[in-house]
C-alpha cells in the first residue's frame, strides 16, 4: 500500500517536466548573469541547485564564492554591490536581510532570490563566514544522489512538512532539507528511514564515513547528524527535542496505517468538547495578544522565548507557578501560559536569621514590625504585591519600555507592551474560535498523541 500511496503522493509534489524546464532556465539566466557581474565563481544551492525541490517551491540561493584572501569587510562590501546590480540586471526588485552579515534579497520575474558572499573552503578547513559550507554541502549531495533518490527526499520533506517538523529556522526548530537528502543518503529511501527512526531513541547518533568518534552524549543534543563536510558540527543542532519526538512517533504511526492524510494534513480548530476540557483542567489560561514588529523569523522567535522566560521569571519570583508557555505568530503575536497556581493569600509567612543572631535579628526586626518567633526563628507576614497572576502581567505590561527591558525583555518586544492586550476567561476562549490558526495551534499542543 504504501509503494502506491508514494506514488500518488510524488505525483502532486514532483514538479512537471515543464516547471522544471523553466526553473533550469531562470537558474541557467541568473548564473550567467551573476559572473559577468563579479567575476567570480558562483553556484545555485539549496533544494534548486540539488534537484529536491517540491513544485511550487522556487526560492533560490545563489551565491557568490569568493577567494579566502578577501577580507570580511570587503566580502560584505562587494557582496552587497554585486547582489544589487544582478537584481538591476535582471530588472527585479531587493531589500537588504541581515543574518550573519547583510545579503540581497531579491524579487526577479517572480522567482524568490537569496544572494549571499561566501568563501571558498575545502572539506575539513575551518569556516569563514557560516554559510561557507554550502558549497561541500551542494557537492556532497549532487555527488550522493540520482533521479529515484532525489523523489526519495521530496517525500521524506513532504512527510515532514505534513507533521509540523519542517524547517530549521528560529521559528520552526525542526528538519532541514539538507537533513533530509542525508537521511535518504544514509538509508536509502524514505521508507527506509521511516523504519529506521521507528526505533530511534534519544540522544540518536548518525555518521556518514564512520570516522566520527564519540556519541551523540557528548554533543548535548537529542539528535546528532555529523556533517559529512565538517566532523565538528551537529546538522540537527537546531532540532528541538519535541520534533524529535513527533518525527519519530509519527514514524511509528504512519507505518502501522499509512495514509495520506501526513503528506497533507488537514488542521482542525478546538472543538467545542475539547474547550470545555481545556477549561476543566482548572488552571488559568491567558494570552498576551501584540502587534507584529517588522524584524525577520530569525530574531523575533529568540526574542519571543526570551520574553517567555523573562515573564515566567518574574512569575516564579511572585509564587506563580506556570505550567505551560508557547509563543503563536500569524498577523499578531500571542503568548500563551497557563498556570497551575495563579491565586494567593494576601499575606506571605517570611522565614528570618536565628534568634541567636542579633544583628541579623534586628535588622529583621526593624524592617518587619509585626516579627515573631517560632522555635529557633524569628519570622513575620508580608502583605504580597499582587494575590492574583493577572494582577501582576497587567502591572508589568503598564511599565515604561526602560523599566521592562532592565528587566530582561529584548527592546523589540518591550515596545509593544503598552498596547498589548491581556486575554483571560472568556475573553481568551473567545479570542480562540475567533482565530483558527492559534485554536489549531493549541489543538496540536494539547491533544495530538505523540
Amino acid at each position: 500500500m504504501a509503494g502506491k500511496l508514494e506514488e500518488e503522493i510524488l505525483k502532486k509534489i514532483r514538479p512537471s517536466a515543464q516547471e522544471e524546464e523553466q526553473v533550469k532556465k531562470f537558474a541557467g539566466n541568473l548564473l550567467r548573469v551573476a559572473k559577468t557581474v563579479s567575476g567570480l565563481g558562483c553556484s545555485i544551492c539549496g533544494s534548486i541547485g540539488k534537484f529536491t525541490w517540491l513544485r511550487g517551491d522556487h526560492d533560490i540561493d545563489l551565491f557568490i564564492v569568493f577567494p579566502k584572501t578577501t577580507s570580511r569587510d570587503e566580502l560584505e562590501e562587494k557582496g552587497l554591490e554585486f547582489g544589487k546590480k544582478i537584481v538591476s540586471e535582471m530588472r527585479g526588485g531587493y531589500i537588504l536581510k541581515y543574518a550573519e552579515h547583510p545579503y540581497v534579497h531579491a524579487s526577479i520575474d517572480g522567482y524568490t532570490v537569496d544572494i549571499v558572499p561566501c568563501y571558498r573552503i575545502k572539506k575539513g578547513e575551518p569556516i569563514i563566514s557560516a554559510v561557507d559550507r554550502s558549497l561541500l554541502h551542494l557537492e556532497y549531495v549532487l555527488e550522493s544522489l540520482d533521479e529515484k533518490k532525489r523523489d526519495e527526499v521530496r517525500l521524506l520533506k513532504q512527510f515532514c512538512k505534513g507533521i509540523s517538523v519542517y524547517g530549521s529556522d528560529a521559528r520552526h526548530l525542526g528538519f532541514s532539507g539538507y537533513i533530509c537528502e542525508l537521511l535518504v543518503i544514509k538509508f536509502g529511501g524514505f521508507m527506509k528511514v521511516l523504519k529506521e527512526a521507528a526505533k530511534w531513541a534519544a540522544p540518536k547518533l548518525i555518521t556518514f564515513d564512520g570516522s566520527a568518534g564519540g556519541s551523540a552524549k557528548n554533543f548535548g543534543e537529542p539528535f546528532v547528524i555529523v556533517d559529512p563536510a565538517d566532523r565538528k558540527r551537529n546538522v540537527a543542532a537546531n532540532l528541538s527535542g519535541e520534533n524529535f519526538i513527533k518525527f519519530v512517533s509519527k514514524c511509528r504511526q504512519f507505518l502501522k496505517e499509512p495514509s495520506e492524510t501526513y503528506f497533507f494534513p488537514k488542521h482542525r480548530s478546538l472543538s467545542d468538547e475539547e474547550i470545555k476540557e481545556l477549561k476543566d483542567r482548572g488552571t488559568v489560561i491567558f494570552a498576551i495578544v501584540m502587534e507584529k514588529p517588522n524584524i525577520i523569523d530569525d530574531i523575533l522567535y529568540p526574542q519571543l522565548r526570551k520574553t517567555i522566560d523573562r515573564i515566567e521569571t518574574q512569575l516564579k519570583q511572585n509564587e506563580f507557578v506556570v505550567d505551560r508557555s508557547y509563543e503563536y505568530v500569524k498577523d499578531r503575536i500571542a503568548l500563551f501560559f497557563e498556570l497551575g497556581i495563579w491565586d494567593l493569600p494576601s499575606t506571605k509567612k517570611m522565614t528570618g536569621p536565628k534568634i541567636s543572631s542579633r544583628k541579623h535579628a534586628a535588622e529583621f526586626k526593624s524592617k518587619y514590625k509585626n516579627a515573631y518567633v517560632e522555635g529557633q526563628l524569628w519570622m513575620a507576614d508580608k502583605k504580597r504585591d499582587f494575590r492574583k497572576a493577572s494582577e501582576f502581567v497587567k502591572d508589568f505590561l503598564a511599565k515604561d519600555r526602560d523599566y521592562l527591558v532592565s528587566r530582561g525583555i529584548p527592546e523589540n518586544i518591550a515596545g509593544l507592551f503598552l498596547k498589548a492586550r491581556f486575554l483571560q476567561g472568556e475573553e481568551f476562549w473567545e479570542f480562540v474560535r475567533e482565530n483558527e490558526g492559534f485554536s489549531a495551534f493549541l489543538m496540536e499542543k494539547y491533544f495530538e498523541k505523540l
